[in-house]
């Protein structure tokens, strides 16, 4: 029995996905979908002309974030040490001193820096309680998931690293976690399948490998099979594995394993690492 695992960066294939304006319901048989896939294209690369071994899908890790850097907006001293690192970035300071005076022309020059802070705080507060309700909202997602398939496992190892003043999130641990794992369950998998678009996991790619273990990276692209005629443009990811295994856009929507949803403008594509 040929043992396959899979290993999900979460983030990665939410990433993918909402480039690609595709959603999925149905994860079990999104899975199902690409370890089919995924043995077609091992017995390509390592069992062409001779037969293949039934093949399993042991397990699916699926990697997510499961915490956030934990803020109370409420206690004066958090605000103050805000203020304080508002005052201190000028750039940051000035852009909302301009955006004191566009909305008040007549507001007083003694007032422009507290009602710049009020505005900063009060945009910095929604935007937080809204990525801690966003956090909630994906928790209790894939909770669901887990409880509908029996080869899935949430591993929630992320953590968004929340820069308040810039409104910006940094995700750490998940590339970690996932590369980790790799090798520490080396002994329960012959295959071990990747969904992740982070080139730092390609020295784990190599260990694994030299333990006699295959690799495969999945790569989702737009559109089908036919639109592509030669293999596609190289990653180190890709170039570091065994087998790609590609993912077409169309044909997911064709056997009703996504639907396509609307398009986020704005939304940064993933990076070219993860196709």
């Amino acid at each position: 029995m040929l043992r396959f695992v899979t290993f999900v960066d979460g983030s990665n294939l939410d990433g993918v996905l909402k480039h690609l304006n595709l959603r999925v319901d149905d994860y079990g048989s999104f899975y199902r979908h690409i370890f089919d896939r995924s043995v077609h294209e091992w017995g390509r690369t390592f069992a062409e002309g001779s037969p293949w071994p039934p093949a399993q899908h042991a397990r699916i890790y699926w990697y997510v974030v499961g915490k956030l850097d934990e803020w109370d907006l409420n206690d004066p001293k958090a605000e103050a040490r805000l203020r304080s690192r508002f005052e201190l970035n000028t750039r940051l300071r000035d852009s909302y001193i301009d955006e004191v005076i566009r909305r008040n022309p007549d507001c007083p020059v003694d007032r422009r820096l507290d009602e710049a802070w009020n505005l900063c705080f009060n945009e910095t507060r929604e935007w937080y309680e809204g990525k801690r309700r966003a956090l909630e909202r994906k928790k209790r997602f894939y909770h669901g998931v887990q409880a509908a398939t029996d080869f899935v496992e949430i591993r929630q190892e992320g953590h968004w690293k929340i820069d308040l003043l810039h409104h910006s999130v940094t995700e750490k641990g998940l590339d970690t976690s996932l590369a980790v794992d790799m090798i520490a369950l080396l002994d329960t998998y012959d295959v071990a399948l990747l969904v992740s678009g982070d080139a730092d996991g390609i020295p784990g790619i190599a260990y694994v490998k030299n333990r006699a273990k295959h690799v495969g990276v999945i790569e989702f692209r737009r559109g089908s099979q036919a639109d592509f005629a030669g293999k596609g443009a190289s990653s180190r990811l890709k170039i570091a594995a065994d087998f790609v295994v590609q993912v077409y856009e169309a044909d997911l929507v064709r056997r009703n394993l996504a639907y396509r949803a609307e398009p986020e403008f704005g939304a940064p594509p993933p990076s070219e690492a993860a196709y």
